[in-house]
């Protein structure tokens, strides 16, 4: 496992080309909203955190969607399934591994948001970090179990969303929530039932890929 995961982020480490594509989309997005919407001052606090969210989906969409790319191009799948790895041990490496680049893009536009729309910036960062964290990981846990499935077919841009983006509904809208609260200035144990939410939405997720990923593989 942690040679597959270390093999990615070196991949992308020397590529680097996901991380800036990424965060050239998320501030495509936040500019788009801040010119469309032409938010005053007291709006911003209240409409960014929705915002952000919308920016990390777009660009977990397009991140996720790459998750087997490599290994399918070049022939690497048959040999990871021929191999005695264990099937959710595949599955943890490329969790892991959206789950630091979607990190590694939060603290790239996290400051982007702030500046663009006259935040503050919160005095809990940890409290943020963790419900942003929390969110990457939900959304890299269900677009890693769908990924191989959607690389079957031909459209697999537009299939990977509309198989994951239902699923994750639970977890956008308390994390937009729980977001907003944080930016507000609530600490995490303010955040009550959805903080409790985005952190039983990761585990659900996680455990269920782990368990599933065989069966999804195999197909």
């Amino acid at each position: 496992m942690l040679a597959i995961l270390w093999k990615d982020l070196l991949l992308e480490a020397r590529s680097r080309d996901s991380l800036p594509a990424l965060f050239v989309l998320g501030l495509a997005v936040l500019v788009v909203f801040d010119f469309s919407l032409a938010l005053a001052p007291d709006e911003a606090r209240r409409f960014a955190p929705g915002i952000l969210w919308v920016a990390l989906v777009f660009a977990a969409g397009i991140a996720l969607g790459k998750t087997f790319l490599v290994e399918r191009e070049n022939g690497c799948l048959d040999g990871l399934l021929a191999s005695p790895l264990d099937r959710g041990s595949l599955f943890l490496a490329k969790f892991l591994a959206n789950t630091l680049l979607l990190v590694a893009f939060e603290a790239l536009l996290v400051p982007a948001t702030l500046l663009l729309y006259g935040l503050p910036l919160p005095g809990n960062l940890p409290a943020l970090a963790a419900v942003l964290a929390g969110g990457a990981a939900g959304l890299a846990a269900t677009g890693t179990l769908f990924a191989l499935a959607a690389h079957g077919t031909r459209a697999r841009e537009v299939v990977l969303p509309l198989l994951v983006l239902p699923l994750q509904l639970p977890l956008l809208v308390a994390g937009v929530q729980a977001t907003s609260m944080v930016l507000a200035g609530s600490g995490l144990l303010d955040l009550g039932v959805r903080g409790t939410l985005v952190a039983g939405y990761d585990v659900l997720a996680i455990t269920t890929g782990w368990l599933l990923f065989e069966y999804v593989l195999v197909d």
